[in-house]
């Protein structure tokens, strides 16, 4: 899946990521509610979609239900973030062939 990835990307791209970091940080720690925008990816996601298209469909399902979710790693693993006592409802918007 790396090889995937471009050797250059759009500065606005980058600078989102970059940005979209540090608010992972304030989200994770004292803002859960931020969780949604700070995992927005711009850089590794839609690149290695051709090599994991179920993993990227997922991640898509899950966010427009207003789920963090993204590709974990080089995939195709997905991470949702959740609240606690919300893996169900992850678990029933994933569907047959995922496990939450």
């Amino acid at each position: 899946a790396r090889g995937l990835l471009p050797r250059t990307v759009p500065h606005v791209d980058a600078a989102l990521n970059a940005g979209r970091a540090a608010l992972l940080v304030e989200a994770l720690t004292r803002r859960p509610e931020l969780l949604l925008a700070a995992t927005e990816d711009r850089i590794h996601q839609e690149y290695r979609g051709p090599a994991m298209p179920e993993s990227v469909e997922l991640v898509h399902r899950l966010r427009a239900d207003g789920v963090p979710a993204v590709i974990s790693g080089a995939g195709p693993t997905v991470l949702a973030l959740t609240e606690e006592g919300s893996a169900d409802k992850v678990a029933r918007l994933a569907g047959e062939g995922w496990a939450a």
